[in-house]
């Protein structure tokens, strides 16, 4: 994830969860490569939810159709990437 809009997207859903964190993931099938994740008691429906109502902001950074979002879960929690 692009780490602009994760860090508008943290902003967002730090309101409602101070649990969420912004970092640096190397998902399957990255084979090394690191990105920015969301980490946190959180879903990616979450996320999207996060980017429809910030979407203003993010278009100027990116289209919402050119956003590819992936998941994984570890025990109770998730990372978003």
């Amino acid at each position: 994830m692009d780490i602009t809009i994760a860090t508008v997207v943290k902003k967002d859903l730090i309101e409602t969860d101070p649990s969420v964190e912004l970092i640096a993931y190397s998902g399957r099938h990255m084979y090394g490569r690191r990105t920015i994740a969301i980490t946190g008691n959180i879903s990616i429906n979450c996320i999207w939810k996060a980017i429809i109502r910030q979407r203003e902001e993010i278009e100027q950074y990116i289209r919402l159709d050119d956003i590819d979002l992936r998941s994984d879960q570890f025990g109770l929690g998730t990372v978003v990437y």
